[in-house]
């Protein structure tokens, strides 16, 4: 009997069993670990992170490698290894501004340039090395129009543009000194606008170079004469001591015999007085003896004078 109803109560449940059995499994917005709640479909269709690390490693890789070829001199594998990193990740800041900095050393200014503007423009470049990378490309056009100037012309555009490369460098870091007197120099460098002159422009600017070269002969042949003049001026006073000393010598060698002289005049002096002394004693001396022959008495002889 019992056996029957048994079998009545698992006939009568079996399709409740099947119907369980028949739903889909707990997605992963339902489920909960240790670390709270998560999404299977947000893990499905993300990168997974085993990706992530490998790019990661690879460009760092990539960089420290650039960056030890740069520090021994090797600067074409560096830009190489810079390279491998910016395929790995086009968007690595550090990477741009390293491989900038190794196409500066091995003077190509304009690919230098390029990656400089490229760190500047990249939102994942850091303030700091984005004010780094607008001072290095105030200097490239710095030097550029310092060239020109050296060889006898003038580049204001490279002038203007080394300007704006440092005021964008000091409006990140404002203490950056070198920035400052670098702006200060691009500044004095430049020249006011001549208008649309045509020709005139140039004829007025080759005019101004060879009044700065008139001015600096003129001041190193200032600076030249100042040196004469001191020089001169030193031996003169070298002379007059000298003379001085001589001077003071000779008067002291008369203070010296005219000192002598007059102590061998007071010799003389006092021995002419000691003798005409003695002479007047010997004269009164045979005068009283002949009174006291006539008289008969002694006489006492004494100084009256």
């Amino acid at each position: 009997m019992y056996k029957h109803l048994i079998k009545i109560l698992f006939i009568a449940l079996l399709p409740a069993f099947n119907a369980s059995a028949q739903q889909p499994a707990p997605t992963g917005a339902d489920r909960s670990g240790e670390n709270g709640t998560y999404s299977y479909e947000r893990e499905k269709t993300s990168v997974p992170y085993t990706v992530k690390r490998s790019v990661a490693k690879q460009r760092r890789i990539a960089t420290r490698q650039g960056y030890r070829s740069f520090k021994k001199g090797d600067l074409s594998t560096s830009v190489k290894k810079y390279r491998n990193a910016l395929q790995t990740d086009s968007n690595y800041s550090k990477a741009q501004y390293n491989i900038a900095i190794a196409h500066s050393k091995m003077g190509q200014n304009d690919t230098a340039l390029a990656y400089y503007r490229r760190t500047c423009q990249n939102n994942s470049t850091s303030p700091q090395t984005r004010a780094k990378a607008h001072y290095n490309a105030g200097n490239i056009h710095l030097r550029k129009a310092l060239s020109a100037r050296d060889t006898g012309g003038y580049d204001g555009q490279s002038l203007k543009a080394a300007i704006e490369e440092y005021k964008a460098s000091l409006r990140l870091d404002c203490k950056n000194h070198d920035a400052q007197h670098n702006l200060s120099i691009a500044k004095q460098l430049l020249r006011p606008e001549t208008g649309s002159g045509g020709g005139g422009g140039g004829q007025k600017d080759q005019q101004n170079q060879q009044q700065d070269q008139q001015n600096q002969q003129q001041d190193q042949q200032n600076q030249q004469q100042n040196k004469q003049q001191g020089s001169q001026d030193q031996q003169q006073q070298q002379q007059q001591n000298q003379q001085q000393q001589q001077q003071n010598q000779q008067q002291g060698s008369q203070d010296k015999r005219q000192q002598e002289q007059r102590r061998r005049e007071a010799e003389r002096m006092l021995n002419a007085m000691k003798n005409n002394e003695q002479q007047t004693m010997k004269a009164i001396r045979m005068r009283e003896a002949e009174k006291e022959r006539r008289t008969g008495t002694p006489a006492k002889i004494e100084k009256d004078w």
